[in-house]
């Protein structure tokens, strides 16, 4: 069957207008009628697992080169707007990543996310430094931080070999454009 040349036009200007397919949008119930939105990047996989703190999921890409694990936390009375009470929350539950680090020190960074508030750190594995392979399930890179944003914390850690990977920015682009809270739509 031959498509007449107008509706040829017309489909390939609305695929063009559309752009590259997107990524898949995931949602997590947080609480009540607060969803969190996740938006996962094509070509990398999304599983909910479970964490005894909250709702949780891992999010890798194909060959597992980067893994980002997030938790999630209700943050009613928004406790973690202020960047000292998000640094604080990372030191008092992540210092055991200084002892075999690079580091040896919590070297904060701030990210301007789409919405709410990042703070976040980057670790180097003492021990895997110059490596030219790495053992399974390794990574010489930890990026451990907290995302706040409408009344929910984000706690997440984002392994990895290389922080200038495509892998890599596409996994800190979720955090920085995603995960955020959005409400539910009232039952009809």
């Amino acid at each position: 069957m031959k498509i007449p040349r107008r509706l040829n036009f017309l489909l390939l200007t609305l695929f063009l207008a559309t752009g590259p397919l997107s990524a898949k949008e995931e949602s997590v119930l947080l609480y009540e009628n607060r969803r969190v939105s996740i938006a996962v990047p094509e070509g990398f996989e999304f599983r909910r697992v479970a964490d005894k703190r909250g709702p949780a999921v891992v999010i890798t890409d194909a060959q597992h080169s980067v893994v980002l694990n997030i938790t999630l936390l209700p943050d009613l009375d928004g406790n973690f707007t202020s960047a000292r009470t998000r640094k604080e929350f990372v030191v008092e539950n992540f210092h055991e990543f200084l002892e075999s680090s690079v580091e040896q020190a919590m070297q904060f960074e701030e990210m301007n996310p789409r919405s709410g508030a990042c703070s976040y750190c980057v670790f180097t594995d003492a021990h895997l430094v110059g490596r030219k392979e790495m053992p399974p399930n390794e990574y010489l890179y930890a990026t451990i931080g907290v995302k706040a944003d409408s009344g929910c914390l984000a706690v997440f850690t984002l392994l990895s070999n290389d922080t200038a990977s495509k892998e890599y920015q596409a996994a800190m682009k979720i955090l920085r454009e995603s995960v955020q809270v959005k409400k539910a739509s009232p039952a009809l």
